[in-house]
């Protein structure tokens, strides 16, 4: 039994650094570049100020729910809710032509983004060992910041050529596919 579940526990981890590099590389296409778009719309440094303070704080407040009930529902199905939904909200940029429309994207996002990191840095909890918990976190987050880097590096060019619209449509399509790869994490406590 316990060979099972450290199977399980591997098994998932490797199906989860997957999907989550995936997410991870989408979202480095566009999110240093955040300005720019905020700008494109008629927007300013002021407005970008207001905006990432909004997505910031409905993710603080979320945060205290978003941890309740992914103990009390799972990790797996609100990280694929949160995966789903932060596909829509990102597809949503390609239509948005105002800043209050801007900031109630930020809201949801916001709420949305709690929910998921919640859940994901509980995931990777439940399935690393505890006496290499820090090695495997450590590892994990390595992998993370080497693809949002390339991501940042092939998304200042992508926007440069096609701007922003096409990018948003690429980071929706690999955002569904990074989360249908969810569909095969197994719930698994220590």
């Amino acid at each position: 039994m316990v060979k099972l579940i450290q199977n399980i526990k591997k098994r998932n981890l490797r199906i989860f650094i997957c999907s989550i590099l995936l997410m991870t590389f989408s979202f480095g296409l566009f999110g240093p570049f955040y300005l720019i778009f905020i700008n494109k719309i008629g927007g300013s440094i002021e407005n970008f100020g207001i905006a990432v303070g909004i997505i910031t704080l409905s993710g603080a407040l979320m945060s205290f729910i978003a941890g309740r009930y992914s103990d009390k529902l799972g990790r797996k199905p609100l990280l694929i809710i949160g995966g789903y939904a932060s596909a829509i909200i990102v597809f949503l940029y390609t239509i948005i032509s105002s800043l209050w429309q801007l900031y109630l994207l930020q809201i949801l996002s916001g709420l949305i983004t709690a929910v998921f990191e919640i859940s994901e840095l509980s995931f990777l909890a439940d399935f690393t060992e505890k006496q290499k918990r820090g090695v495997e976190i450590g590892r994990y987050f390595a992998f993370v910041g080497v693809i949002e880097a390339l991501a940042i590096f092939l998304g200042g060019f992508i926007i440069g050529k096609f701007d922003f619209e096409i990018v948003f449509y690429i980071v929706s399509i690999i955002f569904v596919i990074s989360t249908t790869i969810m569909f095969k994490l197994k719930e698994c406590t220590n």
